[in-house]
């Protein structure tokens, strides 16, 4: 990671409570996890890249799977170290890895892939500490036609007009998911994608103004502090359209997706 990547330190305090999966889910996505690396060895040893809390990284740590990571997120390192001091972690740039060659079985990201300023380097760095062999996997949280996509892409669409700046078309994950597919191709590798969970929760439109206006989401991040309120001004009536009274419950669906290379 470098300085234009985006940190998770700005919402460390609420980062486990807003990114929850479903005890099952989370079950799931873990057992999914394992068997990948365990495919590649018995005894894995995993690098995951933006470890943050250790979400991810401690269930896998308990059933066996040898974890190492780094993160540049010192209050989200905080949190891990208070949980598992044990668990070697490392403050490092993504693109910049304190290891040496062929020292992993497999290096993983999840839900950091999409903040990186240089997700190309980021993959060419993991590539290069992978044994041969090894497993390169990518897991990611999609919300499939659900508010959270929609408000998403309003959100990306309102900043571009309030600020000027050109909008994209495509979502940050969409760049990441294209980024690992154009890595592993160039390596002669076809990435195959694994559905590890899906499940079902219930949110409203107010909560999603809530949290754009807490910054919860990676999304609102570079939005400045001036334009904030001007963004949610144009964002509650466009919410109110696609979902009629913020305060009527919505059904939100989500899935796990994991890619291999």
């Amino acid at each position: 990671m470098s300085n234009a990547d985006r940190s998770f330190d700005r919402v460390a305090h609420c980062y486990d409570e807003t990114r929850a999966m479903p005890a099952a889910a989370h079950a799931a996505v873990t057992d999914g996890i394992a068997r990948a690396v365990r495919a590649v060895a018995p005894a894995p040893s995993v690098l995951e890249i933006g470890i943050g809390t250790g979400r991810i990284a401690l269930p896998l740590a308990d059933s066996g799977v040898r974890m190492v990571g780094i993160d540049l997120a010192r209050g989200m390192i905080a949190r891990l170290r208070a949980r598992r001091p044990e668990l070697p972690v490392a403050i490092a740039d993504a693109t910049h890895l304190p290891f040496r060659s062929a020292a992993f079985d497999a290096v993983l990201f999840v839900h950091v892939l999409h903040l990186l300023a240089d997700p190309a380097g980021a993959l060419r760095a993991a590539r290069d500490v992978l044994r041969p062999g090894g497993r390169l996997l990518y897991g990611r949280q999609e919300f499939p036609a659900s508010p959270v996509l929609r408000a998403g892409a309003a959100v990306r669409e309102i900043f571009a007009e309030v600020s000027g700046a050109e909008s994209e078309s495509r979502s940050p994950h969409e760049r990441a998911s294209e980024a690992f597919a154009q890595h592993a191709r160039a390596c002669g590798v076809e990435p195959v994608e694994s559905l590890l969970a899906t499940w079902e929760e219930e949110t409203t439109g107010r909560r999603l103004l809530e949290h754009v206006a807490g910054r919860v989401w990676s999304s609102t991040w570079d939005i400045p502090d001036a334009l904030m309120p001007e963004v949610l001004r144009l964002l509650t009536p466009r919410l109110e359209a696609l979902l009629g009274d913020l305060d009527r419950p919505v059904l939100l669906q989500s899935r796990f997706t994991l890619a291999a290379a």
